[in-house]
């Protein structure tokens, strides 16, 4: 039987950090709107057969109303209001996930360049292992200061990732997770955290700093760059 993913698409964020008028998933990427760009990335993997976006409470009316229906063209399914932090987000996503899923994908609507074969082989990883996420080794040295700022320690950086989306699991683990993460009151703005708080394994799929997730205006700068180079607009 052919895998089956369901896909999350997280655009809920208040863009706080980027500023202007227009939050981050709807500005203009080269001709689209940033969320165009990830919804179509995700809609080139055939496993993928379903999707939600999760949306801002304040953008509701405006994505049924100018992006719905091409969104439709992708197997987007339905836009979900999301809640007051990222984890209430999903967990109202997670309401939407059918029962025949056999995986559940989360990718942040911001990171309009993850290329298709890093999707398929976190999809393909999650798989085998149960969960699986994109990221990309530390390259920079990590300090750890005080509050006055003043430097306590230097980490370490050969084993440490940092964490992108998508991020895969089993249909079952993932709701397993959110519900004990619910009951228990614990709370991560990483939806592997919560399945490591389960206490099952979580691999790393190795992305690259290519996936940029776009949080300020420079990085927008970048990627607009990196889509130039990669002759797409």
């Amino acid at each position: 039987m052919a895998l089956s993913v369901f896909a999350i698409i997280a655009a809920a964020g208040d863009s706080r950090r980027f500023g202007g008028r227009v939050r981050k998933p709807y500005v203009r990427l080269g001709r689209d709107p940033i969320l165009l760009h990830s919804v179509r990335r995700l809609a080139r993997i055939p496993s993928i057969r379903k999707m939600v976006i999760l949306v801002n409470p304040e953008d509701e009316a405006m994505v049924r109303r100018r992006f719905l229906p091409r969104l439709r063209r992708y197997r987007v399914e339905e836009i979900v209001v999301g809640g007051r932090t990222r984890q209430e987000s999903v967990q109202n996503g997670l309401a939407h996930v059918p029962p025949d899923a056999d995986l559940v994908l989360i990718h942040d609507a911001v990171r309009p360049l993850v290329p298709e074969a890093m999707i398929e082989e976190t999809i393909r990883v999650a798989n085998k292992v149960g969960a699986a996420i994109l990221a990309a080794p530390v390259k920079a040295t990590l300090k750890r200061a005080g509050m006055d700022r003043l430097i306590r320690t230097t980490i370490p950086r050969d084993d440490l990732w940092a964490a992108q989306t998508p991020q895969v699991f089993r249909r079952g683990l993932l709701l397993e997770a959110y519900l004990k993460a619910k009951a228990d009151r614990f709370h991560s703005t990483d939806d592997a955290a919560l399945v490591e708080y389960l206490g099952q394994p979580v691999a790393i799929v190795e992305g690259d700093d290519g996936n940029i997730k776009i949080t300020t205006r420079e990085d927008l700068r970048i990627a607009k760059a990196l889509l130039a180079a990669r002759g797409k607009r």
